[in-house]
């Protein structure tokens, strides 16, 4: 199906819901994450013959694959658009280029190649422990797909191929393929894919393989995951058969907020309030969702720990004995949960009016499994910052009100302390239809039912910011004194919706509501956010670029490490780029920014750390002690 007439079909739908028959939620244009990031010049890899075994599922990179294992920078590596991955992680193909715009826009209907993952070439002739290999060694490519996702369905005319690469007749074949469609509901399960290389052509230095999506070239479309890649000797000698099997215990999501229904909220409100109130904002326990891809019971230890702004240490919660859950069972989604309340640092000496807290989940004992061993932590970054939200920052797909002339649409929220209302950010997505020139006015409203305007302000039209978190800042026209519960949300004056941005991550339906003729109805479209941020306080805004000490918005710990290092940074400082340096100033490194490093490889001894952005360059010292 095309996309003209998929979009034709997605609206008869909902015209035919009557509840939600002026709501429709639209695939994305463009990718803002992989706008941000291609903004920024780096130096790929040196490209160098991999040695077996080639894994990658995905878990310890951002935006792109890992520069030292593929050579290809077109598919998204992200945390939002998989639905159960196996490991935390996934590679996204869609119609969107490394850029993160639309392979194609000369009409809305065009088809093609999309996204194509290659590997680095790799030797299959010679073993790093000495002899050759030969087709009894039986090496296997394993790996795992999604159609869809919480993203766009490929349709029965969509594929998604892999071929392999004969280096001395330089040419591609094709091994397996895939079509579109969603029946069966294979369109929210991973399924497995082993592929034998029965044919010695290939057992030769300098092998490759890559996958290829055909689909839509306009646009976040027709979406494909890809998790936990592997290509291995699979032959085991003890027991005479091919061994498949994925052992790897690992995290499969990113932990959620710490506060009850929010993601961000004022620092200076939470800390006015009392030691109960705060207690009842926090979360009772802190859910984190693993897998044990084992077919041999294995019991896991957990451990959560809290850090402050600074990376100091404040509390903590641990598992470790090897029998918590002595029954559990294998090879399903799980979770566990820590007594989040009772750890959470309600007394706290920070008096700024704005902080964060990195909270970190671990393994305390997966050495014990085999796998990857960067999906046994994750981090959140519980943001109290001079806003309230309820979404994650990343946006899936755009909410519209269509043919809805006048329609307007509102969110909730619970202001704690009485304050002022400085700003409201706004996420706008950039779509295919441009609606940068129509126009809307901002509404603050103390009731819907009856209607009580707080405030509103005309001649508003929308704009797009290309990068992570890429809101648009309304700075309004007079300070607004709040309290309790407001409802901040805009009207819009044609029928065409305004593309704001939907995060499918988060649920806040009960939060959300759209009028369309005249009476407030809850949004039933899908369940999600809307992606509005109030601002609060009387201070500054924005702080000056140049009254910022750059070494100061980053984080790095823990320091000394034994090769894993983490990075925090600040709203304001936003990174694309690290380098590492030897202590003489000798570039050893460059690669894009991730939250997550792995230098265990390295020599023990002080090294440069420089993490850059658009902004400035921030510098720490590191002691990696192997």
């Amino acid at each position: 199906m095309n996309i003209k007439a998929r979009l034709f079909f997605i609206l008869m739908l909902y015209h035919l819901t009557a509840f939600c028959q002026h709501e429709v939620i639209t695939p994305l244009k463009y990718n803002k994450a992989l706008q941000s990031a291609f903004n920024h010049n780096l130096q790929r890899s040196a490209i160098v013959n991999l040695d077996l075994p080639f894994v990658d599922d995905f878990s310890n990179n951002a935006d792109y694959p890992d520069q030292t294992k593929w050579l290809d920078s077109k598919v998204y590596v992200n945390n939002n658009f998989g639905l159960n991955p196996y490991t935390i992680g996934v590679a996204t193909f869609d119609g969107l280029n490394e850029q993160g715009n639309p392979y194609n826009n000369s009409s809305a209907s065009v088809q093609g190649g999309c996204d194509t993952l290659t590997s680095f070439p790799i030797n299959m002739y010679s073993k790093p422990q000495g002899g050759t290999y030969s087709l009894s060694d039986s090496i296997v490519l394993s790996f795992y797909y999604e159609k869809k996702g919480l993203g766009d369905a490929p349709e029965a005319a969509d594929s998604l191929l892999l071929d392999f690469y004969n280096p001395t007749t330089g040419l591609w074949s094709r091994q397996w393929g895939v079509a579109g469609g969603t029946t069966g509901g294979q369109d929210t399960i991973f399924n497995l894919v082993n592929i034998t290389l029965n044919n010695s052509v290939f057992y030769q230095d300098g092998f490759q393989f890559r996958f290829r999506s055909y689909g839509a070239q306009t646009g976040n479309l027709d979406l494909w995951h890809l998790d936990y890649v592997r290509l291995r000797a699979a032959y085991n000698t003890v027991t005479g058969q091919l061994d498949t099997l994925l052992r790897d215990v690992a995290f499969i999501k990113p932990i959620g907020s710490l506060i009850n229904g929010y993601t961000s909220m004022p620092w200076d409100h939470f800390k006015t309030l009392s030691t109960a109130d705060q207690q009842d904002l926090i979360n009772d326990s802190l859910k984190v969702n693993y897998r044990v891809n084992d077919d041999t019971p294995n019991d896991v230890g957990f451990n959560t720990r809290i850090f402050d702004y600074t990376g100091a240490y404040v509390s903590g919660f641990g598992q470790t004995n090897g029998n918590i859950f002595p029954n559990r069972p294998n090879n399903i989604n799980l979770a566990y949960t820590s007594p989040l309340d009772s750890i959470f640092p309600l007394s706290t000496s920070i008096t700024d009016d704005s902080t964060f807290f990195i909270v970190k989940s671990y393994f305390s004992n997966s050495a014990s499994f085999t796998g990857v061993r960067a999906n046994d932590t994750v981090y959140y970054k519980q943001e109290f910052y001079n806003y309230y939200s309820y979404d994650d920052g990343s946006a899936e797909v755009a909410y519209d009100l269509i043919n809805a002339t006048n329609g307007k649409l509102a969110m909730k929220f619970d202001i704690v302390k009485p304050d002022t209302l400085r700003a409201i950010r706004f996420y706008f997505t950039q779509q295919g239809a441009n609606v940068s020139n129509n126009l809307f006015t901002i509404k603050v409203w103390s009731s819907l039912s009856p209607e009580t305007l707080l405030y509103q302000e005309s001649n508003q039209k929308p704009s797009y910011i290309n990068e992570v978190n890429g809101y648009s800042t309304y700075v309004l026209d007079q300070i607004v004194p709040v309290s309790g519960v407001i409802y901040i949300g805009f009207q819009q004056i044609l029928p065409a919706g305004l593309h704001l941005g939907f995060d499918r991550n988060t649920t806040s339906n009960s939060k959300m509501f759209y009028n369309i003729g005249g009476s407030w109805n809850n949004v039933g479209v899908a369940n999600g956010t809307f992606m509005i941020r109030p601002v609060m306080g009387d201070t500054n805004l924005f702080a000056s670029v140049q009254d910022i000490d750059f070494n100061t918005q980053i984080v790095v710990y823990p320091n000394p490490t034994k090769g894993v290092i983490n990075i925090q940074s600040s709203k304001r400082f936003n990174p694309h780029t690290v380098e590492l340096y030897t202590i003489e100033g000798l570039l050893i490194e460059r690669r894009f920014y991730t939250s997550t490093l792995d230098y265990s490889g390295l020599f023990s001894g002080v090294y440069l750390l420089k993490v850059i952005s658009d902004n400035g360059v921030a510098t720490k010292k590191i002691t990696i002690q192997n």
